[in-house]
């Protein structure tokens, strides 16, 4: 097991003024939990429905285009998108709301539309499709940007919590981190982010905890892709095995220290990483 860690963080514990663990948990446990909702970006999208003319004719406020309040929610689906069927001797399944159709608001409010497209439709849209729709509005396009820059453009604004992968949420949340504006001094923990991600998308990933740590904050990382320890700071390599066989640490230093260990197992993989990674 490889344990990578990059920044500038002092060896007294004061030095630590926030300490950050990006896991894999869900970021939420039901489907009104979203990638919008979460990042806070939908906070953006909902003003700018309030704003339009049509909005404020019938006026509309910010809070008529969440699909959690009353005002502006189908209220069939109560704004969930889907309906519970019972079945005689056979458990319960969804179905798409019969009113709404899955747009999850009453056709009210799907009356009024920003850049000729209504609330339900923007929660459609993949992050890809919403930057460009969304391109002139910096409050609503940063963090689609890092999202992007973080290899999810792919994902739907309103794609349920309960639909994304422990590696999305993860990256989802760091994505919510790096809007934040960075003052350094805080240490974050992420346990092998790279897991399942294709190689490219890895390397997205790198290059946004790199500026967490240019800009002053610690990131340590529970990793075995030699791509990602190869790019460490230092790294602390506990084996020699797994199991009953680890448990201690054989080596930690430089990424070319580790890789000189004869006695490493993890020292031939990371030597020819580094290799590479000078041709």
């Amino acid at each position: 097991m490889i344990e990578a860690t990059g920044g500038h963080l002092a060896g007294d514990v004061d030095a630590v003024q926030r300490l950050v663990q990006v896991d894999q948990k869900p970021i939420g446990r039901t489907p009104r939990s979203n990638l919008a909702t979460y990042t806070g970006l939908f906070d953006h999208v909902r003003k700018l429905f309030a704003a339009t003319p049509d909005a404020r004719r019938r006026r509309y406020d910010a809070g008529r285009f969440s699909f959690n309040v009353a005002k502006g929610r189908c209220e069939t689906c109560e704004g969930e998108g889907f309906v519970s069927v019972e079945l005689l001797f056979m458990p319960s399944v969804y179905a798409p709301c019969p009113t709404c159709h899955g747009a999850r608001y009453n056709e009210a409010t799907l009356k009024v539309q920003w850049n000729g497209r209504n609330i339900a439709e923007v929660l459609q849209m993949t992050v890809d499709e919403a930057s460009e729709f969304f391109a002139g509005e910096d409050a609503v396009a940063r963090p689609l940007q890092l999202l992007r820059d973080i290899g999810l453009g792919y994902l739907r604004l309103g794609q349920p919590a309960t639909e994304l992968s422990g590696g999305e949420a993860q990256r989802i949340k760091l994505a919510t981190e790096l809007q934040r504006s960075q003052r350094g001094r805080s240490l974050y923990v992420l346990d092998e982010p790279t897991t399942g991600l294709h190689a490219s998308d890895a390397d997205r990933l790198l290059v946004q905890l790199q500026r967490l740590v240019d800009a002053g904050n610690t990131v340590v990382m529970i990793e075995h892709d030699m791509r990602a320890v190869a790019q460490a700071d230092w790294v602390i390599d506990v084996g020699p095995g797994a199991g009953d066989a680890g448990g201690r640490i054989v080596i930690a230093g430089s990424p070319g220290q580790v890789a000189r260990t004869t006695n490493s197992r993890t020292a031939p993989f990371l030597a020819q990483e580094l290799a590479r990674a000078r041709t």
